[in-house]
């Protein structure tokens, strides 16, 4: 990874007052810094764990003590399960972390046009599935509405 750590060294400047090391080129949407390792973009501080402290356990995610998504100073960060990033957001905002829904959901595959368009199609549920990169039980669940419901 020297020649990794080299590349990465140049992509963030550290901020004096709080420690952070901020990320400064290409961010994800959720402001977490991006680079890219054999042409295949990762979470910046997901690599500074690696590069500074090692593998990541299979099952853990890389939490960050600052609560700054661009900082990647491996002294902020620690690892942690689903359920501990969960608890870690409540005790820092004091309230439940908002459910995200539909586009804003990271994971969404589907914008919601493409949803009402499911809704609207009348082939068959593996077509359609097909089509849109789903399966079939997510097209059931959308036309069911138990998937999508707030649209």
């Amino acid at each position: 990874m020297k020649g990794i750590k080299e590349r990465f060294e140049t992509k963030f400047m550290p901020e004096p007052y709080s420690g952070c090391w901020l990320w400064t080129t290409g961010l994800f949407r959720k402001g977490y810094g991006m680079f890219k390792i054999k042409n295949k973009s990762g979470r910046a501080h997901r690599v500074a764990w690696q590069i500074y402290r090692g593998e990541i356990p299979a099952g853990l995610h890389v939490l960050h003590r600052c609560d700054t998504p661009s900082c990647v100073n491996p002294q902020h960060l620690f690892l942690g399960t689903n359920g501990d990033n969960v608890r870690d957001a409540v005790a820092k905002h004091g309230r439940k972390v908002p459910m995200l829904k539909g586009e804003q959901h990271p994971f969404a595959r589907l914008t919601e046009s493409q949803v009402h368009e499911i809704r609207e199609i009348g082939d068959s549920q593996r077509g359609i599935a097909a089509r849109y990169g789903i399966s079939q039980s997510h097209v059931s669940g959308i036309k069911h509405r138990r998937f999508w419901r707030h649209i």
